[in-house]
C-alpha cells in the first residue's frame, strides 16, 4: 500500500512539472492565409517552444452543434467590459514576440487613380521598415485590372504563463466587485 502512494505521489509531481513545463516555455504559433482562387488559412501551435509536435488547429471538420437550452442569461456591465478587454488586448500584445511576417500580395482595383492611392497609403508599410530576415513585405500593384492575390505568415512566440496575470486582471475587472 505504501508503495502505491509513493508511485501515486511521484506520478502526480510528474504532472505537475509537465503542466509548468509547458506553462513556461514559449508557444509558437503559425499562421498562413493565401489567396488565389479562393481563400486558404491555416493555423498551427507549436508546444514547448517550437520542439513540440505541429498541432494543425485548422482543417478540421466541425461537428454538429447540440441544440441549446434556454439559460438564464446574466447582465453583464458593458462599460466595465469594454475599457478592461482593452487593458487585456494590450497587455497580451506586449507579451508576444514575432518571429517571423512574410506579406507578399498583388492587389488592384481596376481603376488605377484608387490603386495609386491604395500603394501610397502602404508606402511607409513597405519602405518604412528596415529589411530583416523575419519581416519580409513585398507589395505589388496592379494598375490595370481588379485583383487580389498573395500570402501572408505570421510566426509568433508567447510564454502562456505570462498571460495568466493580465486574464486575472481583466477577470478582476470586468467581473469582479464594484469599487
Amino acid at each position: 500500500m505504501a508503495e502505491l502512494g509513493a508511485a501515486l505521489a511521484v506520478l502526480l509531481a510528474a504532472l505537475l512539472g509537465l503542466i509548468v513545463l509547458v506553462l513556461v516555455l514559449p508557444l509558437r504559433i503559425e499562421l498562413v492565409l493565401r489567396k488565389e482562387a479562393g481563400l486558404v488559412f491555416s493555423a498551427a501551435l507549436r508546444p514547448l517552444g517550437g520542439f513540440g509536435p505541429r498541432i494543425r488547429l485548422s482543417g478540421r471538420r466541425k461537428t454538429p452543434a447540440a441544440p441549446k437550452k434556454p439559460s438564464r442569461k446574466r447582465r453583464y456591465e458593458t462599460r466595465r467590459i469594454v475599457p478592461a478587454a482593452g487593458r487585456l488586448a494590450a497587455a497580451v500584445l506586449r507579451r508576444i514576440r514575432i518571429r517571423a511576417l512574410i506579406l507578399d500580395a498583388k492587389f488592384g482595383s481596376g481603376d488605377p487613380a484608387e490603386t495609386g492611392q491604395l500603394c501610397g497609403t502602404l508606402a511607409p508599410l513597405v519602405y518604412g521598415t528596415l529589411p530583416a530576415r523575419r519581416l519580409q513585405v513585398s507589395l505589388e500593384p496592379v494598375f490595370g485590372r481588379a485583383v487580389l492575390s498573395g500570402r501572408a505568415e505570421l510566426d509568433v512566440s508567447v510564454v502562456p504563463a505570462a498571460l495568466i496575470g493580465p486574464a486575472v486582471r481583466f477577470g478582476w475587472d470586468a467581473f469582479g466587485p464594484v469599487r
